[in-house]
């Protein structure tokens, strides 16, 4: 029997969502995926842009890829041609414009996945052709973090506007759904990525001489709270005489994450919105507890002084939570003795292939 057809859509190669592409693509069976971009289909006149991909700060060329001799006209069709075989042979990940994408030649697919809401609004999408779709939330808080809306919604008016062509919502943690769930009648699924279980592992390592916290991310979002609380935590135990030390890593490969982890202690999340965040997920499976607001995958998986700590967004309650683990060096050990295979359980990546199957077959109505 033919393989139903999946076109997968993110927001900018490298990002969050192509994360979430690679996993799917990768772990998930039974199905012919294909995928593509926002930033690759610009839309002109916009009335939906996103913070991820602003309108005139992301350009084309500092995502595309630039072939050689492309300047040298008497080479640049045989270079245009020879990517073109190779990107249609599976040869090449960028096809012969130098964008990273693989698309069906005719446009059709069976199921489209919009990772994110708004993007069928933010890119030009016209030319697909589709049977189901599918759209995404990441963030907790409403309207959803990262578009900028140029006017007051209300629930009811976003559902209209965002999600009325949509036969399924993705959501990025299990506690969005409580909010959707009044506006839209379509079924709401829990979905998301995890990571390479061996690459992330605990290793054996020489003891720290300080304490260290660990944050990695996207400093400049605001509501990721690096800047606001993140820094103002360190500096106050710094002062109050603990041997704490912070250390960040705000880009970089699987690889360097899951080394920069094994260096650390604790992770510290003060998102105030995030279906997320991924560094609860690389911490996690090397073995590094958290203290986290009850946000996201945090406020589905940490059970409070089991396997981790839950902290108010403020400085004070998280200077609090810190020092109780640095007076209590066994309850430290207790919850770094857990989070690992809690974590592996419940979000792991034979739970999260499974939610993507169920949730396909549910929207294409196919048998499990």
């Amino acid at each position: 029997m033919k393989k139903k057809r999946i076109l997968l859509i993110g927001d900018t190669p490298g990002w969050a969502f192509h994360r979430i592409i690679e996993f799917i693509m990768q772990r998930v069976k039974g199905f012919d995926f294909y995928y593509d971009f926002t930033v690759n289909n610009p839309r002109i006149d916009s009335e939906t842009s996103s913070d991820f991909v602003s309108k005139g700060t992301v350009h084309l060329e500092n995502i595309r890829r630039k072939w050689p001799l492309q300047n040298v006209i008497i080479l640049r069709a045989i270079v245009y041609h020879s990517i073109k075989i190779l990107h249609r042979l599976g040869l090449s990940k960028y096809d012969e414009h130098g964008f990273l994408r693989k698309v069906a030649r005719d446009h059709r697919y069976d199921l489209v996945v919009y990772l994110d809401y708004y993007m069928d609004q933010d890119g030009d999408f016209g030319h697909i052709q589709s049977n189901k779709i599918i759209k995404g939330i990441f963030t907790e808080d409403f309207p959803p973090k990262g578009v900028l809306h140029n006017q007051d919604l209300t629930p009811e008016s976003f559902c209209h506007k965002f999600l009325i062509n949509s036969d399924a919502l993705l959501i990025g943690a299990p506690s969005i759904a409580n909010f959707y769930a009044n506006f839209y009648k379509s079924p709401i699924v829990f979905a998301n990525l995890s990571y390479d279980e061996v690459l992330f592992s605990p290793i054996k390592k020489t003891q720290n001489k300080s304490f260290v916290i660990g944050w990695t991310g996207n400093p400049d979002r605001d509501f990721k709270g690096f800047h606001t609380h993140i820094i103002p935590v360190i500096n106050t135990l710094q002062a109050m005489g603990y041997p704490v030390e912070l250390r960040t890593r705000f880009q970089g490969s699987l690889n360097a994450l899951a080394a920069f982890w094994n260096g650390v202690d604790l992770a510290l999340i003060a998102s105030e919105a995030d279906a997320g965040p991924s560094m609860f997920i690389e911490a996690s499976l090397c073995g590094v507890p958290s203290v986290s607001t009850r946000i996201g995958m945090p406020a589905f998986l940490i059970r409070d002084g089991e396997n981790g700590l839950f902290c108010k967004r403020n400085v004070e309650d998280m200077v609090r939570i810190i020092k109780r683990l640095l007076d209590d060096p066994c309850l430290y050990n207790h919850l770094k003795s857990n989070i690992r295979e809690d974590y592996i359980e419940k979000l792991g990546i034979k739970a999260q292939k499974k939610r993507w199957e169920d949730l396909f077959n549910v929207v294409l109505d196919e048998k499990s």
